[in-house]
């Protein structure tokens, strides 16, 4: 007994004595990426057994043991930290945020969640990644961060906005595009409005699960944009200025130069000379006579270009003049964006004021973008029951463009043999107005682009469009109990749009007729109000959550727009001015929704999870009996890490089934009011107005349904690793098509709901916190996806839609068309199989042989074509690789596309011979002659013939560099010396180099879903250095 009591009061002791070798160590935690206070993180001494939380103001206070020398700190979200104690008493802790992010809280459809309990699929993207790409519109720098979403950034233009397809293309004739939402709200403005700097994250929802709430409007998927707000307690102002330039992404082909030009024209002629029964020295001497009246305009001294063989006389130093017409048209051209926002929270108010400039110049001698943007986001908890909140923006724009495609046509296609200005052969000088300004020339008498003069266009002529833009989200927000709230939001999306285009009275192909200007101006006016009535309990191990909801949204449009020509003198504009009217137009359209919705979400021990939402919508673009629409989905997961089998496996941190399945609707369709008949007013030579009936009415017309599957698996493993693999699966059906009617009804055809086709693939996201130190942190990730578009049901057993053919069993972007043989290595002419057909015992007619033609004629028919390959990429997706070191960060992105063909009309039209239009470079060098017979080019020749074949289908697989960021930021210890709690000096490249087939012909490989080239104004290879301030 006395061994036991002594024993007793030994510990006592010993346990005195340890608690008196303790000392208090205080401090406060905050994210090391913005600064936020970490509240609820666990301070460890590991060595003395004591431990402390970090409480509402992230400060702690742990009695660490007198000789211990590190605290370990750990926080859901966070990396584990270890603070390395020295003599001091007080810590500023950051925290690294974690890769994993398991419990992160996401935005969904009218709420948020967590991303542990979400059944449905869905990205959340956030602001440090978007800031990486240099854009001026933020769609653009989605561009392979997410599964299954494809991005084609098919414009160079500045202000020009991405093609984005979420796991397919949904519809035939109606929208394939998503439905965008800013602050809970359906958006109806420019995305090019909102401010990148603006934008705390972007969520793309992609299956039934996740976008049925949004109803008639959600088949392509939605794209949710949250804006910032203030978080911080302490104010925070922030400035952000950025200065780069912009070049060619693809540099434009290489054409032929004067002497390369009339050699390759020579041979075109001379090839059409000996098809004509000439002799080899008679056809060469013939073309070296024709060559200076085939261009008729041209640099050489004289129309004696080139001997009989088609050799030059003259050198480049004989020539009158060499013009740049690429250098003078494309320059390298400033960049330049500034950004300030001011955020916090004062008391119950939390605030962000934000104000940006953005001058985007382009690459073309005119281009433009302009923007000056603002915000205002302000929340308060007036009461305990009661917050307000207003989120208000605006913008306004300015788009100097040039004139459409063609100017890149012209500009991939004018040869260097026409000058840009008018020379003086007298003088052998250019020209001068009587200011002293060259005069352009416009080519009146050239063989090819007579006229024309792009140079002069953007010097003399305008085409500008001015966009001014009001965007809000008032709310107001009532807890009636604990988990029990109602929500009140009012919506307005206001936008005007105005045009200005002129057209010279003094230069051009309007000179001397006074000139020509119109004008337009478009009005949008959107507003959205919303309810809410939201219940979130837990039950013991239960958690319950219901949403009820109605939304009611209006949108009206109006316009006019007007045209006058014949100005008494230049520099007058206004349409008054004019002497002769030309057209007038003016429109007005509104449409409108009424919405009902629910949603229930239910879990159990965080181990099973289900969801199920129901809508129905009644819109204005619908009669009356087929008005309404229900939409609605079923989600289910199961957490199986969380299962006791699984509780001891330390290196699964997550393992997640999911399932879902529902309908979601489109009701973008062709007209707002697609099920009524149309009449059209006109008046006929006599002046006399009338109306006809332009279209039929068809009262049953109903919305485009989509049934959503969706099955995947989650992933982490190893607090580094983490990830999922989805399969998905589209149904569209009662899709809009148009059934032909007899011409004896005097319709064309009539609207209805006779079409279905299906997506389905797979997608694939892996995530890799391949080093995640201190100091030194390594993160990576890779996504890829894969799908098929498949057509189950057409109102024809086949429809022909330009280059491709619907046909039930295949996709809508199936090439079609006469295979292609090659070049015959005889005579250099173009070959294509042709099929032989005969007639089977069944009265059939079916195909026998093969046999090769030179006559195009042979196989230009229906049953002579065939399937030739699809546009749609067998594997598209991104790979991103983010460094930080001490205080550096770098990071890399590559975007790749595997498989897809590309049909590349703008090279043929550069290797083709055509009189007065510049070529290719191949066009002379890897086209057949006599010497070159293995070439891929068929002999130049000015009387060729083609057909529509699988030529000029390649392949399109390529690699770009989407994005690299280099950036340093100062220490924390030299930042609290200058009162400053950021300065990050960064330069960023935005796609540097592209790889591929079609980057090396000149052809940029972003062009299009459907995989044709259409002489877009080239993608911008962009340089830009800035830096990042933080008070």
């Amino acid at each position: 007994m006395k061994r036991i009591i002594f024993g007793i009061i030994l510990t006592v002791l010993c346990a005195h004595m340890a608690l008196g070798q303790t000392r208090p160590v205080t401090g406060t935690i905050v994210s090391s990426s913005d600064g936020t206070p970490v509240v609820g993180a666990t301070i460890q001494d590991r060595a003395a057994g004591t431990f402390a939380i970090s409480d509402e103001n992230a400060r702690f206070k742990v009695n660490a043991g007198e000789k211990s020398t590190s605290l370990y700190i750990m926080c859901l979200g966070f990396r584990d930290h270890t603070l390395t104690l020295s003599t001091g008493n007080d810590y500023k802790v950051l925290l690294e945020p974690d890769a994993l992010m398991l419990d992160e809280t996401m935005v969904i459809a009218y709420g948020q969640g967590k991303k542990t309990s979400f059944t449905g699929s869905a990205t959340v993207v956030k602001k440090e990644e978007l800031e990486k790409i240099s854009t001026s519109n933020v769609t653009q720098a989605l561009q392979g961060l997410s599964a299954g979403v494809q991005v084609i950034n098919n414009s160079g233009q500045p202000g020009s906005s991405g093609s984005i397809t979420i796991r397919g293309i949904g519809s035939m004739n109606a929208s394939s595009s998503p439905l965008y939402v800013v602050d809970g709200v359906a958006y109806s403005g420019y995305i090019n409005a909102i401010a990148p700097s603006d934008i705390e994250s972007m969520t793309v929802l992609k299956d039934a699960s996740a976008t049925a709430l949004y109803g008639s409007r959600a088949a392509n998927g939605v794209i949710v944009i949250t804006t910032k707000k203030g978080q911080s307690e302490n104010g925070k102002v922030s400035f952000r200025a950025s200065v780069g330039f912009a070049s060619l992404a693809v540099p434009l082909p290489e054409m032929l130069t004067p002497n390369e030009y009339a050699q390759a024209t020579w041979l075109g002629l001379y090839n059409q000379n000996i098809d004509a029964g000439y002799s080899v020295a008679d056809a060469g001497a013939i073309a070296a006579g024709t060559v200076g009246n085939e261009f008729k305009v041209h640099p050489f001294p004289s129309n004696n270009i080139l001997d009989g063989s088609g050799k030059p006389l003259y050198s480049e130093s004989d020539l009158l003049y060499y013009p740049d017409w690429r250098g003078e048209m494309l320059k390298v051209r400033p960049r330049q964006e500034y950004n300030v926002d001011f955020s916090g929270k004062s008391g119950k108010t939390s605030y962000f004021f934000s104000a940006g400039y953005l001058d985007d110049k382009g690459i073309f001698t005119t281009q433009q973008f302009n923007r000056i943007s603002g915000r205002a986001n302000v929340t308060s908890k007036v009461k305990d029951w009661l917050e307000v909140g207003t989120n208000t923006s605006f913008a306004h724009s300015l788009t100097d463009a040039p004139a459409g495609d063609s100017v890149v046509w012209f500009l991939r296609t004018v040869p260097s043999i026409y000058s840009i200005y008018q020379y003086d052969a007298e003088t052998g000088s250019y020209k001068k107005d009587a200011k002293g300004n060259y005069l352009y020339d416009y080519g009146l008498d050239r063989a090819g682009w007579a006229g024309w003069n792009v140079l002069a266009d953007a010097a003399y002529n305008s085409s500008k469009t001015f966009s001014d833009q009001i965007s809000t989200r008032d709310y107001v927000d009532v807890t009636f109990l604990p988990g029990l709230s109602f929500r009140s939001t009012i919506s307005l999306d206001y936008y005007i749009t105005k045009y200005d285009g002129y057209t010279s009275s003094e230069y051009g192909f309007l000179a001397g007729t006074g000139g020509y200007a119109s004008k337009s101006y478009d009005r949008s006016v959107s507003s959205t109000w919303t309810n809410l009535l939201t219940f979130n309990r837990q039950f013991g191990s239960h958690n319950l959550g219901v949403l009820l909801g109605h939304e009611s949204y209006t949108r009206t449009v109006a316009g006019l727009s007007a045209g006058r020509r014949g100005f008494p003198f230049s520099g007058l504009e206004e349409l008054s001015s004019a002497a002769v009217a030309d057209f007038s137009t003016s429109y007005s359209d509104n449409y409108r929704l009424m919405s009902f919705f629910s949603r229930l979400e239910y879990d159990y021990n965080d181990k099973y999870y289900v969801s199920a939402s129901f809508r129905t919508d009644g819109s204005s673009r619908f009669s009356p009996e087929a008005r309404w629409g229900y939409f609605w989905s079923l989600g289910a997961s199961w957490r199986i890490n969380n299962e006791n089998f699984l509780k001891d496996v330390s290196w699964i941190d997550n393992l997640k089934l999911k399932a879902s399945y529902g309908a979601v609707g489109n009701d973008s369709l062709s007209s707002w009011y697609c099920y009524q008949g149309l009449y059209s007013t006109g008046y006929n030579d006599m002046d006399n107005s009338g109306v006809v009936i332009s279209r039929l009415p068809n009262n049953t017309l109903k919305w485009e349904t989509n049934l959503q599957m969706n099955v995947g698996i989650d992933f982490a493993l190893f607090r580094k690793l983490s990830g999922g693999i989805e399969y998905f699966d589209r149904r569209s059906k009662d899709l809009l098509f148009t059934m032909p009617m007899a011409p004896s009804t005097g319709f064309y055809g009539i609207d209805r709901n006779i079409g279905d086709v299906k997506n389905f693939g797979v997608e694939f996201n892996l995530d890799y916190a391949v080093i995640s130190r201190d100091n030194f942190q390594w993160n990576m990730n890779l996504n890829a996806t894969h799908y098929q578009n498949v057509i189950t049901n057409l109102p024809q057993a086949e429809m022909n839609a330009g280059v491709f053919k619907w046909r039930e069993g295949q996709s809508r972007y199936n090439f079609w068309g006469t295979k292609y043989a090659g070049v015959n290595p005889l005579n250099g002419n173009d070959q294509y199989w042709m099929n032989v057909y005969d007639t089977n015992s069944d009265g059939e007619k079916v195909i026998v042989d093969r046999i090769l033609t030179e006559n195009t004629s042979e196989v230009t028919s229906d049953d002579q074509k065939q399937y030739l390959g699809s546009s749609l990429p067998l594997v598209f997706g991104g790979y991103t690789n983010t460094f930080k070191f001490y205080g550096v960060d770098l990071s890399f992105m590559l975007y790749y596309s595997i498989g897809g063909l590309l049909y590349d009309t703008d090279y043929s039209q550069m290797v083709s011979y055509r009189q007065g239009f510049g070529l290719h470079k191949d066009a002379l060098y890897d086209s057949w002659t006599p010497e070159n017979t293995d070439a891929s080019l068929p002999r130049l020749n000015k009387n060729a013939q083609e057909t529509f074949s699988d030529k000029y289908l390649y392949d399109n697989t390529f690699l770009r560099l989407r994005n690299v960021t280099l950036g340093y930021s100062l220490p924390r210890t030299v930042l609290n010396k200058i009162n400053m709690s950021q300065l990050r000096v960064f330069v960023q490249g935005d796609n540097l180099l592209t790889f591929g087939s079609a980057a090396k012909r000149g052809t940029d490989p972003e062009q299009s879903v459907a995989g044709t080239t259409g002489n877009r104004f080239p993608t911008t290879k962009n340089v830009t250095f800035g830096v990042q301030v933080t008070f």
